[in-house]
């Protein structure tokens, strides 16, 4: 049984380059905005809206090229797991960061995994459309729960896999992902 949301995925990653306020708010349900304060413990995500100011000179450094400016200033706006979602003020950009590097450094996972705040909403928004899918699939008899959920997410694990690069967000789906198979695989 294919998933609803994955069955144009030409579409999705259109939507995905070009957010709008409608398929964000027809994936979450909230209203007027591009980054969703929302949480999806399946993924152990969770959205804060506006979370607390870093830093970046202090949590980035050694994680920007020598040429690169660091931007003044950083806000976490949501969290998966350890790594926390962090938005470069002055550009929207999405980082992520695993603050089990502090002292180093070098818990910066990626310095640019999406490219706005509407990019990056977009796929929280995706992924909680896949998670509105899976939940009916996770209702189903024992006999067919874990066929149907072992299928959704592997065609949820191919869909991510051929993302294009400038839509992917490689380190907030590979761990997003993996917590789904685990909360939905492994009881």
């Amino acid at each position: 049984m294919p998933l609803s949301i994955l069955k144009d995925p030409s579409a999705v990653v259109t939507r995905l380059r070009t957010p709008s306020l409608a398929w964000v708010e027809s994936c979450t349900g909230e209203t007027a905005t591009f980054f969703p304060a929302i949480d999806i413990p399946q993924a152990r995500f969770k959205g804060k809206g506006v979370g607390w100011v870093a830093e970046p000179a202090e949590i980035f450094t050694g994680c920007y090229d020598e040429d690169e400016e660091i931007p003044e200033e950083c806000v976490c706006i949501a969290s998966y797991g350890l790594d926390q979602q962090m938005m470069e003020m002055s550009t929207g950009e999405i980082a992520v960061y695993n603050p089990g590097g502090w002292d180093s450094a070098s818990g910066m996972a990626s310095s640019g995994d999406f490219p706005s705040d509407g990019h990056a909403g977009a796929a929280v928004s995706l992924l909680a459309a896949v998670v509105r899918e899976l939940e009916l699939l996770d209702r189903l008899d024992p006999g067919a729960r874990e066929t149907a959920l072992t299928a959704a997410l592997d065609e949820v694990d191919a869909f991510v896999e051929a993302f294009p690069d400038d839509v992917d967000g490689p380190h907030f789906w590979s761990t997003v992902t993996r917590d789904l198979r685990r909360h939905y695989l492994r009881r």
